[in-house]
């Protein structure tokens, strides 16, 4: 079989490498179980919206200049609820049993942004690992603790500390932008995110940080209340799973320092041309004529470390991200040819249908990421040719 170093053209080898089968039987087994999740839980942000009941916190059925808080009924509930006044123009949706508050952001028919208002006991993993799950969801590499204190500005005239992120990523064909605001209240922690297009963000953002500002403690009398909930269709996602990762400020010029690696790909992976930011990109189709896509890049230093990019990769599944101690559930540890490698499979997604086989490999001072994403049924077809494809993994 043809190999390919990375700085060289990358060209898929006939078949498959087979005999490596009796030994990848205990990572196979290994990858079936259930990764330990940490003791907080994110949902997802789009899980089925509901109708509310009667109640003075409920969201009004139609645009308003002054919104209060919708408050709405589940487990865990935090103690503190809050109000705000949303613009006229901003178009109210349903709230539902994860969602405190829902909107279309943007003008005219569109298209919108998203405006997801949530809150959840305790500080939720703590201000680095929300910010690392909303870089996940962008396709952006995770930060460091020193960073975080760039990544979040505090807003002006706020009534209450709050404190708000702006992140731009997605794809060159689809920018994406989110803008979103963590607020400590009453032993919980609130987020209003505001997702989507780019050029629909940059347009609101005065009217968002402005908005900020109207939040507020609720009186008792309406954070007392609660509505009752009834089940409707499930908003759409705002951006897609897969696109390129962005690298931290210098990776680029520092690219020609990364070392090499080597590979054997199978035949019928469909091979594309390497980017700026990625080092190879591999097409799986299937017979039904679904895909599914290997992205393959490399980052000097640690990128954040292997809990922050495992947990990258779990945000853009909208899976909640997990602690140190689930980390060695998750991972599946390989040496191949001397090459130290962390294999990750989770499931996820809207409705569970997406799945990624992720591999992290420390070679010299680098980190490579080998990211298998897509519908379930083609990864999980894949899987075998995976594990052998990561056998093949060697230095030039």
């Amino acid at each position: 079989m043809n190999r390919s170093t990375l700085a060289a053209e990358v060209s898929p080898a006939p078949g498959r490498v087979c005999l490596l089968f009796l030994a990848l039987l205990p990572l196979v087994a290994a990858s079936c179980r259930d990764a330990h999740v940490a003791n907080y839980r994110i949902p997802k942000e789009n899980e089925p919206t509901v109708a509310s009941g009667p109640a003075t916190s409920a969201a009004p059925s139609a645009p308003a200049a002054s919104t209060p808080a919708p408050t709405m009924s589940f487990a865990a509930r935090p103690a503190g609820d809050l109000t705000w006044s949303a613009p006229a123009a901003w178009k109210p949706k349903t709230a539902s049993s994860m969602r405190r508050g829902s909107y279309d952001v943007g003008e005219g028919s569109g298209p919108f942004a998203d405006l997801a208002i949530t809150a959840f006991p305790g500080d939720v993993g703590g201000d680095l690992a929300n910010v690392n799950r909303w870089r996940g969801q962008l396709d952006l590499p995770p930060i460091a603790e020193a960073e975080l204190a760039a990544a979040l500005q505090p807003v002006s005239g706020a009534k209450m500390p709050i404190r708000v992120a702006d992140l731009a990523g997605g794809s060159a064909d689809n920018p994406q932008r989110m803008l979103a605001a963590i607020v400590p209240q009453g032993g919980a922690t609130w987020f209003f995110k505001l997702t989507g297009p780019a050029a629909v963000i940059s347009a609101e953002k005065a009217r968002f940080l402005e908005f900020l500002t109207t939040i507020a403690p609720a009186p008792a009398s309406v954070a007392a209340e609660a509505p009752t909930a009834a089940s409707a269709p499930a908003p759409a996602p705002v951006s897609g799973l897969m696109g390129a990762v962005t690298p931290p400020p210098g990776a680029i010029a520092a690219s020609a320092a990364i070392p090499n690696l080597r590979w054997e790909a199978p035949a019928d992976w469909q091979s594309k041309p390497a980017s700026a930011l990625r080092k190879a990109t591999y097409v799986l189709p299937d017979a039904s004529g679904a895909s599914a896509e290997l992205a393959i890049t490399a980052f000097p230093g640690a990128v954040g470390g292997e809990l922050a990019n495992v947990n990258r990769w779990r945000g853009q599944l909208q899976l909640p991200p997990i602690d140190e101690a689930a980390l060695a559930g998750a991972v599946t540890r390989l040496t191949v040819h001397s090459l130290p490698v962390a294999v990750v499979e989770f499931t996820g997604g809207p409705g569970g249908a997406q799945r990624l086989l992720g591999a992290i490999v420390i070679h010299g001072d680098a980190t490579w990421f080998f990211k298998l994403t897509g519908p379930d049924a083609v990864v999980a077809a894949e899987k075998p040719a995976f594990l052998a494809f990561l056998q093949t993994l060697s230095p030039p």
